[in-house]
């Protein structure tokens, strides 16, 4: 298996690493406007609905990456990063603190990555990713802090534990995403992926949400629509391209990194959007996470 070399970052995949970590911190703003309106399982099949069937139509070779000797793989990754996880973060996160779910969830992407990246033999374990894991998880705290709680009870271990598999999901379709490149380019399995967990997603909402017109009535109003389809422009077909592209390059470990940088990316727009609060507090974890990520990017030497 090949490692991942951090000397084969260039400053364009640098670049696209910022444009990814800024879309994806800004997606949770837009996200948490479509669940008003949208039931959030709904809200997750119809975004990859619109970005299977618009690749489908722009793309060729989608189906028979499907059809093929692979389609059993590309399916099942699909299942796993967007059906798998949506679902199960989704439903746990009705019944855990929101401060507990972020934690959990962006620190396990990142160590679960570095964690299946190793046992895979795509990193070789160093102290320089050791330590930033160590930081940027302390920011995640720092930032998650305030909104932290756990009020007991079966449910919420329920809730905390769903919120676990949901993140696991992600990191084994995205380690497992990765060899699936040297036979398809990142917009074909972008494609592939999202019409497989589609059905996933489709079906999961029909056994545990309530089925009506509503929804889809909201999508007539400006801003689910648009929340909507910037999930689909940008938080897909932008930003989730360029997540594969860069898991092909620097490894999944290292295009992980993303969890330490798109939260603060969020805590700006929040504070600037919303007028959320932005203490010393919120701004050690921001410089703890930031400082985490631009350790474990680093060249050596």
């Amino acid at each position: 298996m090949k490692l991942a070399e951090p000397s084969g970052r260039s400053t364009a995949d640098g670049l696209l690493f910022a444009v990814m970590c800024l879309i994806w911190g800004t997606t949770w703003v837009a996200a948490k406007l479509g669940v008003e309106a949208i039931p959030p399982i709904l809200f997750s099949a119809l975004r990859y609905a619109l970005v299977g069937a618009g690749l489908l139509l722009t793309v060729p070779g989608i189906p028979a990456l499907l059809r093929g000797p692979l389609g059993l793989r590309v399916a099942g990754t699909g299942l796993l990063v967007n059906a798998g996880t949506y679902s199960l973060l989704f439903w746990g996160i009705q019944f855990v603190a929101s401060g507990v779910a972020g934690l959990v969830n962006m620190s396990l992407i990142v160590i679960g990555l570095y964690a299946l990246a190793l046992l895979r033999g795509e990193e070789r374990a160093s102290w320089r990713h050791a330590l930033a894991l160590v930081l940027g998880t302390g920011g995640l705290v720092a930032l998650f802090y305030d909104r932290a709680g756990f009020g007991g009870g079966a449910t919420e271990a329920w809730g905390l534990l769903a919120i676990i598999l949901g993140s696991f999901c992600y990191c084994f379709g995205s380690v497992l995403s990765r060899p699936l490149l040297r036979h398809a380019t990142p917009l074909q399995l972008t494609g592939a992926q999202a019409l497989s967990g589609t059905a996933g997603l489709f079906l999961l909402s029909l056994l545990l949400e309530p089925v009506s017109m509503e929804p889809f009535a909201a999508l007539l109003r400006p801003v689910p629509l648009a929340s909507l389809l910037f999930m689909v422009i940008c938080g897909t077909f932008i930003a989730y391209s360029i997540y594969l592209r860069l898991m092909d390059r620097w490894g999944s470990a290292r295009a992980g990194l993303y969890a330490f940088v798109s939260p603060v990316v969020a805590l700006l727009l929040g504070a600037v959007a919303f007028g959320e609060a932005l203490g010393p507090r919120q701004i050690l974890g921001a410089v703890l996470m930031l400082g985490a990520a631009g350790l474990a990017l680093k060249r050596p030497g």
